[in-house]
Parts: C-alpha cells; structure tokens; sequence
C-alpha cells in the first residue's frame, strides 16, 4: 500500500525514482564535484537494484566527499553561495531524499547567478518533482529552466518527461523529434547518449512515443556503426 503522500502512487508503468547526474563540460568540473557526480551515479544505480551493502559504502563516501567540498569552500569554485548546496542536493537526491533535496536545491537556487547555474538548479528542481510524482510543478521549473538555455539536453528530456506524465504526449513527442533532428547530439560520449542508454524515465516512455523510438532506433544503429568500425579497425 502507499501512504497519500508516497511518490509511488503517481508512478507511470516502468517508472522509478532514480536519474542519472551528467555535465554538458565534464573540463568545467573541479575534482571533488567529478568524484561527487561519479559516486551520485552510483548511488542511484545501487538504489534501483537494491544492493544495501553497496548502497552504504557509497553514502558514506559522498558525505566525506561533501565534507572535504565545505572545508575548501566548494573546491575553490567562483560561487561557492550557489555551488555548495547545488552539489549537497546532488548528494540528497542520490540517497533517495529527494524533499530535503528539493528544499536545499531551492537555497542554491537564490545564489543563482548566471544563466547556466540558473539552468542547472532549474532543470534539478523539475527532475526532483517528477521523482515526487508532481509533473505539473515540475512543468513549471522545466519551462524556467529551458528559457535559461533552451539547448540543454537533460532539461529538454527533463520536460519532454514532465509532459508525458502530465498527459500531454503530443508536446513531450515534439521535444523527441526537435532533438532527433540534431544528430550531432547522438555522438558517442554525449549526454543525450547517456540518458539514452541509462536513464530510466527515458526509457520508461520508450515504445510510447514514436519520436523517441525513432531516436532510439537511431542512435543503436550508430552505436551498431561504431562498435562495426572498432571491430574492423582490430582486425586490420
């Protein structure tokens, strides 16, 4: 049974309360918030299979790399106001906190003082309400976030998520097919590659929306294509 205000009762088919944390410039990270990013993702696919043990270990380590980010003021970052408590509700949401993260990405959110650290506080809010099961609050954040940088993969497929789940599957089919008219985004070690292979909202909408069938179907045919390339290359 789920409890009024258990997320879990708002869940589409497939859906779960995991995400996955990637950067647009992996270059523009300081050192403890890669290894703060690496152990969130982590963390969130330990939750989803369950594995305790490992599920500890990787809690107590972001706590000690969240730790050492205070102590250095945020790794030195240019706005440590904003950047402390943006990556602490990294950590949060990674650890299935998703309210306390929510609250504290709110306190980032007022120190926000470009457009990117706009977009980037925005886009978490709006995936952290999805993972709360409220779609329409998160339309909300999605629409600020995509006014910041209306390029951003996650806070595209972010929104194209929120639509879906607030029953407006045209609209999240034409965020698919906008992105799918850029292939470049396809490439190898991008981030829409990323959601593409490990995100679970995305793929709970897969064979739903025929946009992103079709962008899934072309983005396995150029992994097909380079995994073809890499073969032919070893054996020349």
């Amino acid at each position: 049974m789920t409890s009024p205000n258990d997320p879990a009762q708002y869940r589409t088919p497939g859906q779960t309360d995991a995400t996955i944390v990637t950067a647009s410039n992996p270059g523009e990270l300081s050192p403890i918030e890669a290894a703060i990013m690496d152990a969130c993702n982590l963390l969130h696919e330990a939750r989803e299979h369950g594995d305790r043990a490992a599920t500890e270990a990787i809690t107590q380590s972001l706590f000690q790399l969240l730790r050492r980010y205070d102590e250095t003021d945020g790794d030195d970052h240019p706005n440590p106001a904003w950047s402390r408590p943006n990556q602490r509700a990294l950590a949060l949401s990674a650890m299935g906190r998703v309210e306390d993260a929510v609250r504290t990405e709110l306190v980032a959110l007022k120190y926000a003082d470009t457009p990117r650290r706009r977009e980037i506080s925005l886009g978490n809010l709006a995936d952290r309400c999805l993972r709360l099961g409220d779609a329409e609050l998160a339309l909300g954040y999605f629409l600020e976030a995509i006014e910041a940088n209306p390029k951003s993969v996650p806070v595209l497929i972010t929104g194209a998520i929120a639509l879906f789940r607030a029953g407006h599957r045209e609209e999240a089919d034409a965020i698919f097919r906008a992105i799918l008219e850029s292939p470049g985004l396809l490439g190898e070690g991008t981030e829409l590659s990323a959601y593409l292979a490990f995100d679970p909202g995305t793929r709970s909408m897969r064979g739903r929306l025929p946009a992103l069938d079709d962008l899934y179907a072309a983005w396995e045919s150029r992994q097909s294509q380079s995994r073809q390339s890499q073969d032919e290359g070893g054996a020349a």
